[in-house]
C-alpha cells in the first residue's frame, strides 16, 4: 500500500547563506520539513501548501514554490510505503505558529539542517535543494587556486581548455573588481565553468561539469558551467530538449546572480586563449557550429550584459580588458 505525502523545503534568503525551516514532532521527536498525507484527489502541491498552512501558520500567500525542484523519498511505516513528495519554496515571513503537532520548530542554516536531521534520504533531499537554490554557504573550500589545480590535475582536462580557462579567469577577475563582486569566488566559478570538456566536448560539457563539482565536494561553483553557457536564457532555448529538462532539474535557472553574470560576460570576450570583442566572438562562434537562433542570440545577451557592467563600473568594458 502506498501512502502519499507531500511537503516543503521552506527557506529564507539570506546574504552568505539560507535558512530552512525544521519542525520537531510532538509524538516521536523525530525533526523533519512540513509535510503530510494527501486528500484523496488532492494534487502532491496543494497538498504541500495545505500541510504546511496548518503545521507552520503560514499562510499560502507568504509561501512561494520553485516551479522546477521536485524530489520525492519512499520508506516503510506500519501501514505501507509511504512515499512523499518535496517541493522547494520561499518564506516571506519567518514567523512561525506551529499546531499541536509539533513541540518545536526553526530555522536554522545548511549545517545545522543536516545536523539536525536523523534520516539520510531527507538529508539528501536538503542537500539537492541547497544546490538546486544556489545556497550561498556551499562557495566554501574553493578559491581561485585550489579551483586551478582542480581543473588542471584533479579533473585532467586538456591543454586548450586549461587555456581558455586561464584566459576567461583572468578577464573574469578583472570585472569582479571593477564591479564590487566578490573576485575570489568569480575568478574560481572562471576557472572550472568549462571542466565538463574533460569528459566531453559536446554541448552536454554543461551539465557533465555540473555533476562532477558536485562529486568532488564544490556543488558551490557548479551553476557556472550552466550558466556560461545560457547566459540568462530559459533552458528552452536549447535545441536538446532532454538536455534543457536536465538543466532545469541540477539548479534554479530563473536566478542568475551577479557573479555568474560576470563569468558568463568573461566567457564570451573569449575565443580559445584570445581575448576579442563581443562581435568576433559571435562570428567565431558562428564558424564553430554554424548559424542559430541560439548562436545569434548569443550576441544579444552579451551585449546586455556589457551594458549592465558598464552601469554598473562606470567604466568601458573593452578599455579595461584592452580590447
Amino acid at each position: 500500500m502506498i501512502l502519499a505525502a507531500s511537503g516543503f523545503v521552506l527557506y529564507l534568503p539570506r546574504r552568505d547563506r539560507f535558512l530552512y525551516l525544521t519542525l520537531t514532532s510532538a509524538d516521536h521527536g523525530d525533526v523533519g520539513a512540513p509535510k503530510g498525507h494527501a486528500a484523496a484527489g488532492e494534487a502532491p502541491l496543494e497538498t504541500a501548501l495545505r500541510e504546511t498552512e496548518e503545521e507552520t501558520g503560514l499562510p499560502r500567500e507568504r509561501i512561494v514554490p520553485d516551479r522546477w525542484f521536485r524530489r520525492t523519498i519512499r520508506y516503510e511505516v506500519r501501514r505501507g510505503t509511504k512515499e512523499v513528495v518535496y517541493f522547494a519554496a520561499r518564506a516571506e515571513s519567518e514567523e512561525l505558529r506551529l499546531s499541536g503537532e509539533h513541540s518545536d520548530g526553526g530555522w536554522l542554516d545548511l549545517d545545522g539542517t543536516l545536523a539536525s536531521l536523523r534520516h539520510e534520504k531527507l538529508r539528501e533531499v536538503f542537500r539537492d535543494a541547497a544546490v538546486f537554490l544556489k545556497d550561498p554557504i556551499l562557495r566554501r573550500g574553493l578559491d581561485p587556486a585550489r579551483a586551478r589545480a582542480l581543473l588542471e590535475r584533479e579533473a585532467g582536462a586538456g591543454a586548450p581548455v586549461r587555456a581558455h580557462a586561464a584566459q576567461v579567469a583572468d578577464m573574469a577577475r578583472a570585472l569582479a573588481e571593477a564591479s564590487g563582486a566578490d573576485a575570489d569566488y568569480v575568478e574560481a566559478a572562471a576557472w572550472v565553468h568549462d571542466i565538463g570538456r574533460a569528459r566531453t566536448h559536446g554541448v552536454r560539457h554543461t551539465t557533465e561539469g555540473f555533476r562532477l563539482l558536485v562529486e568532488r565536494g564544490h556543488p558551490g561553483y557548479a551553476p557556472s558551467c550552466l550558466s556560461h553557457y545560457l547566459k540568462g536564457r530559459a533552458p528552452e532555448t536549447v535545441a536538446d530538449a532532454p538536455l534543457a529538462a536536465e538543466m532545469r532539474s541540477l539548479c534554479d535557472l530563473e536566478t542568475f546572480p551577479w557573479e555568474e553574470r560576470l563569468v558568463a560576460l568573461a566567457d564570451f570576450l573569449a575565443a580559445g586563449d584570445r581575448r576579442v570583442r563581443l562581435e568576433e566572438r559571435h562570428r567565431d562562434l558562428r564558424r564553430r557550429y554554424g548559424p542559430s537562433d541560439f548562436v545569434d542570440g548569443s550576441l544579444a545577451v552579451a551585449r546586455e550584459l556589457k551594458r549592465e557592467f558598464e552601469e554598473r563600473a562606470a567604466t568601458s568594458l573593452h578599455a579595461l580588458l584592452g580590447l
